[in-house]
């Protein structure tokens, strides 16, 4: 009788931990089946953001390229006014390329309306723009110098461009006649001379900018009939 009623307790015990084991199952398949679940669905939604993201990067990059086509085709018809604006809305709004790329145009289109403060201001701002390389802020710095020629004083030219003027650097040959045409503007023809002849001293100045400097060597001889020495 004890011995059943024993074994009877037993089976009683069995089947509460069982149930306990049971219960304890449930909540943890509640409470962390949830945080498995969530986890596989963060996977798939991450990879479908991915995926989603590229697309609509692609498609604004399209959508982009054709507003940018579109408002070349209005400047070649002569609709400056509708051009700017759409160049203005990819200059704020673009994929980053664009934008950069719409800032260029703006200000070309700028420059050539007559409007200049408005052309330099936006070059300025690219040579300063961390996210262009340095072939393309170097292009900005040289277009805003050049808008800046007829005014500017040439030390205003030469904090600008001296960096340029450099031997190796690409815009070397640009950056050398603009300081020449500003010293020679300003005056200062010992200046004008150096820069003119180091373009000529230099095999890979371009053949029309080559013409250019022998031509200005002319005009400073003539105008005192002897080369002056090089200077500062």
């Amino acid at each position: 009788m004890d011995a059943g009623r024993a074994m009877s307790d037993e089976s009683i015990f069995r089947e509460v931990d069982e149930a306990i084991r049971q219960d304890q199952l449930k909540v943890l398949l509640r409470k962390y089946g949830l945080l498995v679940l969530g986890g596989a669905v963060a996977i798939v939604a991450g990879v479908g953001g991915y995926k989603f993201w590229n697309y609509w990067t692609a498609q604004q990059a399209s959508d982009a390229g054709g507003r940018f086509v579109g408002a070349v085709t209005l400047l070649r018809d002569g609709k400056n006014a509708e051009a700017i604006e759409v160049f203005k809305s990819l200059a704020d709004e673009g994929p980053s390329g664009y934008r950069r790329l719409a800032r260029f145009r703006l200000a070309a289109v700028y420059a050539k309306d007559g409007k200049i403060a408005e052309a330099i201001n936006i070059y300025d701002n690219l040579a300063a723009d961390s996210g262009l390389d340095k072939i393309q802020q170097s292009f900005a710095v040289i277009q805003a110098a050049t808008l800046r020629l007829d005014d500017a004083p040439f030390d205003e030219m030469n904090k600008r461009l001296k960096a340029l003027a450099v031997t190796g650097n690409p815009w070397r040959h640009s950056a050398r006649e603009l300081l020449g045409l500003s010293a020679y503007r300003a005056g200062n023809r010992a200046v004008a001379e150096r820069y003119f002849n180091v373009m000529l001293g230099d095999q890979q100045t371009p053949a029309n900018m080559r013409r250019r400097a022998e031509m200005m060597l002319s005009l400073l001889v003539q105008s005192t009939g002897a080369p002056a020495p090089a200077g500062n």
